[in-house]
């Protein structure tokens, strides 16, 4: 019984250590850890997945917003119409709003 216990604190702190160290939730992670142990270890160690579109960054607060943004959603600041060449950012799932934890 005591060997469970610690089998599963020990995928649930690591779960947390590794979503800690990628900028995830930690606190999600740790509980999807005494839950559904090893798995989350292998979920939590994948690499984020990029997503399509186009995203350029605000000139005024640096996060990621999408090039046809004419308000930057984070910060409110006016965003001016990207240039014809601009390059535009990625964008992961991790850095989502409501994106995996």
């Amino acid at each position: 019984m005591y060997i469970y216990i610690l089998a599963t604190l020990a995928f649930a702190v690591t779960a947390s250590l590794i979503a800690y160290s990628k900028g995830r939730n930690s606190l999600g992670w740790f509980v999807c850890g005494l839950l559904i142990g090893p798995f989350a270890l292998v979920v939590a160690a994948l690499s984020p997945v990029a997503r399509g579109g186009q995203f350029i960054s605000c000139a005024a607060c640096g996060e990621v917003i999408r090039v046809t943004a004419t308000v930057c959603r984070h910060c409110g600041s006016a965003v001016p119409a990207a240039p014809p060449g601009a390059v535009p950012a990625e964008r992961t799932t991790a850095e989502q709003p409501g994106g995996p934890a």
